[in-house]
């Protein structure tokens, strides 16, 4: 495989997974628009930071229940959509700014984000479903906080990387 055709493939790779981030993003945003009210300004990001019992039920006052069991759902195809595209972003990295030992790490950041974002998720569905007692809402919310930094980590290098990264490759490539 020629330099050129790797890059561009490498390119269309790291194109398609960010699209199929944007459009989760927004179905979510689509889906979960009942979940914004006065006593939930940030949505569904309220439900994962409920700590308690009282906030939980007050959240659940103004929400239809299977609007909150959709998006969350729907958060697991999320979770791979942006997963996918981190770890895209981050080989791309790797490979056209050499960045090889900061780039796996930033991979395994990605993995673990999407790990608690997992487990958060799965615990709030055990929480809404009376599998589980609300005293593990902290649990949940700890799970969030990590999934946050850590996600955020990742888009923090992406930000500083990526940008250079393509247009380093653009002109050492192409003519």
């Amino acid at each position: 495989m020629t330099e050129v055709f790797y890059f561009q493939y490498m390119k269309r790779a790291l194109l398609i997974s960010f699209l199929v981030m944007v459009l989760m993003i927004l179905a979510m945003r689509w889906q979960g628009h009942s979940l914004v009210t006065p006593v939930s300004p940030r949505g569904i990001v309220d439900l994962e930071f409920a700590r308690t019992q009282t906030r939980l039920d007050q959240l659940r006052l103004f929400w239809n229940f299977g609007d909150i069991l959709i998006n969350i759902w729907l958060d697991f195809v999320f979770i791979a959509a942006y997963t996918w595209f981190f770890i895209n972003g981050c080989r791309f990295v790797k490979h056209y700014l050499k960045l090889e030992t900061w780039s796996d790490r930033f991979i395994s950041i990605a993995i673990a984000a999407a790990f608690f974002d997992v487990c958060e998720n799965f615990l709030m569905l055990l929480i809404l479903n009376g599998s589980f007692s609300t005293s593990i809402l902290p649990v949940v919310f700890y799970c969030a906080l990590l999934k946050f930094i850590l996600a955020g980590l990742v888009v923090l290098f992406l930000m500083l990387t990526l940008p250079v990264a393509l247009l380093y490759k653009k002109r050492r490539i192409i003519p």
